[in-house]
């Protein structure tokens, strides 16, 4: 017996694992805000342990080996990779930050954001894995002037650990971080 799938039949079955996923992941998010828990994706940045709430991140992935650079761009701009077909912008939040590069090893990560208008993954130094509180975040209160302080929505602790929550939409909506041509 032949059990070999003409082109339009691995697309369908690609296209209904894909739909079952989303709804999968649906029905996770609404059991955890029934159940009073938030959940994000901790992460690091040079000395800075943050959050990013889970539903700004797409996925997480280790640092692919090839890379193109892009020519004319600014410093921060790590390069263009190739994701299950798709060319992946890259981009070093630690050197858009702070002005110096991730030095990447096994540690290092990209994480894909999930925004409708922007497709892009961020280098970051360490990806800690899913975070789970009890409780919502606090909004941010105090306005610091640093360089990560516009891109802060709130703040939550658990056992002893502060975390500042990161948003990936308000990188997003910032025009000196969309501005990436040298």
């Amino acid at each position: 017996m032949n059990n070999a799938f003409c082109p339009a039949d691995v697309i369908s079955l690609l296209r209904d694992i894909q739909q079952r996923s989303l709804q999968s992941a649906a029905n996770a998010s609404q059991l955890d805000s029934f159940h009073g828990t938030w959940t994000a994706i901790g992460f690091r940045i040079a000395q800075e342990n943050l959050l990013i709430p889970l539903q700004e991140a797409r996925e997480v992935f280790i640092v692919p080996s090839q890379i193109s650079p892009v020519p004319r761009a600014q410093p921060w701009v790590f390069g263009i990779a190739n994701l299950r077909g798709e060319l992946l912008p890259l981009f070093d939040l630690k050197y858009f930050l702070y002005g110096e590069a991730t030095k990447v090893n096994k540690r290092s990560r990209i994480v894909v954001t999930n925004n409708s208008q922007l497709y892009a993954g961020l280098l970051l130094d360490e990806v800690f894995g899913l975070k789970h509180f009890q409780h919502e975040p606090k909004s941010k209160s105090a306005i610091s002037d640093t360089a990560i302080s516009p891109y802060i929505t709130g703040s939550i602790s658990q056992q002893d650990m502060h975390w500042d929550i990161f948003s990936f939409n308000k990188l997003a909506a910032d025009q000196r971080f969309l501005n990436a041509a040298a």
